[in-house]
């Protein structure tokens, strides 16, 4: 016969004795939940290389030709510079107001494909996002376009507000002249693109400028996270060959090319320009 006195204590032991297993399966529930997550958050993105560069240098025709190029790997996608192909307003516009108008459509341009980059890339090592443009360009042409400071500070604050996705920079780059020769003789402005005074020679060094400021501000070459590529004296096509080796050399990843590539090319790390 049970000790009156005893029986309160054991169940109360008892009781405790639950609440503590129910305790300890909350906690290795909760565990594994967050080593589930922890799996998750190891996983890596996948690669992003944007081709940037001052207008005329042959940036687009680069983007244009690595797409026919590479259009074999379904791990790789291209990504325009602008999702809404005519702008409201002409970019470069000596007006003031014109010109921030245009560059914050822009910038809104690059917030909303930044979003579908990071929907490509999240969680797949093997994606490789190649963007015409680097978002950097908002305040490098914002720069050069001389807005008010009151302008430029709601451009840049909205920037740096910005998630961006990581990305390795691809600069091409000529002689100043070179550059003005190639806008001249393309033969492809279209009316649209002349509002845009491209072939304003002092607003093209500007913008060179700008660009030598904005990758040192933000340290790009420090953090290896540029690649200058000199493309005086290349051809289109060679520019193209040399960017699939920046891609390969940094990414590790093998591309299906549908072209030969160059003969007797030279290894990587004699021409880049870091």
């Amino acid at each position: 016969m049970r000790d009156e006195r005893i029986t309160p204590l054991l169940d109360n032991n008892h009781k405790k004795k639950k609440e503590f297993k129910s305790l300890s399966s909350i906690v290795n529930s909760k565990s594994k939940v967050t080593k589930a997550r922890k799996k998750t958050k190891t996983k890596q993105d996948g690669w992003v290389f944007s081709l940037a560069g001052v207008h005329g240098v042959g940036k687009t025709t680069v983007y244009e030709i690595l797409k026919k190029k590479l259009s074999d790997n379904l791990d790789i996608k291209f990504f325009p510079e602008r999702l809404r192909s005519i702008p409201p307003v002409p970019f470069g516009s000596k007006n003031k107001q014109i010109a921030f108008r245009s560059e914050l459509h822009y910038q809104q341009q690059m917030i909303e494909r930044n979003g579908l980059i990071g929907q490509f890339i999240r969680n797949q090592h093997n994606h490789v996002a190649i963007l015409d443009r680097s978002p950097l360009s908002t305040l490098i042409y914002a720069k050069a376009l001389g807005l008010p400071k009151i302008d430029y500070d709601l451009i840049y604050d909205t920037f740096i507000s910005v998630p961006w996705q990581k990305e390795y920079v691809i600069y091409l780059y000529a002689e100043p002249k070179s550059i003005m020769n190639r806008i001249y003789h393309r033969g492809s402005l279209d009316i649209q693109r002349q509002k845009w005074n491209e072939d304003d020679f002092k607003y093209l060094l500007r913008v060179l400028n700008k660009y030598a400021e904005i990758f040192e501000e933000f340290d790009l070459k420090a953090k290896k996270k540029i690649v200058k590529l000199d493309t005086e004296h290349l051809t289109p096509y060679e520019t193209v060959e040399r960017v699939l080796e920046i891609i390969k050399y940094k990414s590790g990843i093998q591309l299906k090319n549908k072209f030969s590539p160059i003969r007797n090319q030279k290894k990587i790390t004699s021409w880049i320009s870091n």
